[in-house]
């Protein structure tokens, strides 16, 4: 029997309670331990708990429901020793989904070991590092896998295991990766949205590439040259983005069942920034080969900030274009050809307010892709936090012909019927 939203809702209050009020305020509110002296060991803990609320103005492709609640927990522990040269740090999350089965999950965020030196920084475990410039895509951001079921918008990552050693020298900065072990694409389930008429299963041993058995590894250089924030990085491995073979029959009210498969990939990154007053340039590039036939892709663009321009606020003015010369074959949630503009709002209040719309427009098709995130905190410990996605001039499918989607260029039409508003209040510990 599936449990109950609001018994699931009172046991992660309870659990959130609990922690809370044992490892007391200064620490929850992620000041140091009490307890610990200056030149002993130091104990942070932050808490928060969040309440989701997904709505659909229309039910999805195979029928699902419109309303999607949710409830999420996540815990960071971090414990510094050693005169805060070593420090361990944990990350849990768990999220309960009643209409997914795929977001009824928990996930270990983050969990490594660090060790900071002298020009010279270590760490061993699961953890996200995040590359890149650009708002509108994190195009060489490639070390950790999507974690597609928590948001569409490819932000969300899941933990790496790896070893990592970064050089700080005047020359600039030297990252080397060893990333062993790899996590597959989370996605939501035939009974949650977002998933269009789509089931996507296990890879299933679906990991097919030459380097089998090998363990995956990268390296980046980052430098400031003048006014000039540059990265070249270098990636060998498991490709994070799979390829999908359709497993059984595609028949009129059936998911259309799908297996990912995750071939090798060899990438060279390129990410640059420049800021010129209140001008921000910025660029990212890639050169992608391996098991697939390789491509190039880049976003590029600029933000213009105009301080005061609205009293108190700033608004900021983005303009991207998104170029991938696959075209017609370029995967779901990536553009080959098409133009980013946006608003970004900073009220510079005390709730520390914020608002980003924006559309990505494909000037061929057509095709739309519509966004609106805002937020706002509430007192010291709440946070109300706004989404809205929509996507227009996307192609219906004709007479729910389901083979349809299985064409180059015609994917999109799994998103007609999956436009959403949410929102999302966090409680912090």
């Amino acid at each position: 029997m599936r449990p109950s939203f609001c018994r699931v809702l009172r046991r992660l209050a309870w659990v959130m309670i609990l922690l809370s009020t044992a490892l007391g305020a200064g620490v929850a509110q992620g000041q140091a331990n009490p307890f610990a002296t200056s030149a002993g060991p130091r104990t942070e803990f932050d808490a928060s708990m969040a309440l989701e609320l997904r709505s659909f103005p229309r039910r999805g492709e195979l029928g699902q429901d419109r309303l999607q609640p949710s409830a999420a927990v996540e815990f960071t522990l971090r414990r510094d020793f050693n005169g805060g040269a070593d420090s361990v740090t944990l990350t849990p999350f768990y999220r309960f989904d009643q209409r997914d089965d795929h977001r009824r999950r928990g996930d270990l965020r983050e969990a490594f070991y660090s060790h900071l030196g002298s020009g010279f920084e270590f760490h061993a475990g699961l953890r996200r590092v995040f590359w890149g410039q650009t708002e509108s895509k994190r195009l060489v951001d490639v070390l950790n896998q999507v974690d597609l079921v928590e948001n569409v918008d490819e932000e969300d990552r899941l933990g790496q295991p790896m070893l990592s050693l970064t050089l700080l020298r005047d020359w600039g900065v030297l990252e080397a990766y060893l990333l062993p072990g790899f996590r597959e694409r989370t996605f939501a389930s035939a009974d949650g949205r977002l998933s269009g008429p789509f089931a996507i299963d296990e890879a299933r041993g679906g990991i097919r590439r030459v380097a089998r058995g090998r363990v995956d590894w990268a390296l980046r250089y980052s430098h400031l040259i003048g006014e000039v924030e540059l990265g070249l990085s270098w990636f060998e491995g498991t490709n994070r983005e799979p390829d999908f073979a359709v497993v059984g029959p595609v028949e009129a009210g059936v998911p259309i069942r799908l297996r990912p498969e995750y071939g090798a990939m060899s990438q060279f990154g390129l990410d640059a920034a420049l800021i010129r007053g209140d001008w921000a340039f910025k660029l990212e590039a890639l050169r992608r080969g391996g098991d697939a036939p390789s491509h190039a892709a880049f976003v590029v663009g600029f933000e213009r900030t105009l301080v005061g321009a609205m009293g108190r606020a700033d608004l900021g003015l983005l303009l991207e274009y998104l170029y991938d010369d696959r075209g017609r074959r370029t995967p779901l949630l990536s553009y080959a050809n098409d133009v980013f503009a946006g608003l970004r709002i900073g009220f510079n209040d005390l709730a520390d307010s914020e608002l980003l719309a924006g559309v990505i427009v494909d000037h061929r098709s057509g095709r739309q892709v519509w966004s609106l995130e805002g937020s706002t905190r509430i007192g010291r410990h709440w946070r109300l936090a706004a989404t809205a996605r929509a996507f227009a001039g996307v192609s219906a499918l004709p007479a729910g012909n389901l083979e349809a989607l299985l064409e180059p260029g015609r994917q999109w039409g799994a998103l007609v019927r999956e436009d959403y508003f949410e929102l999302e209040l966090t409680r912090f510990f």
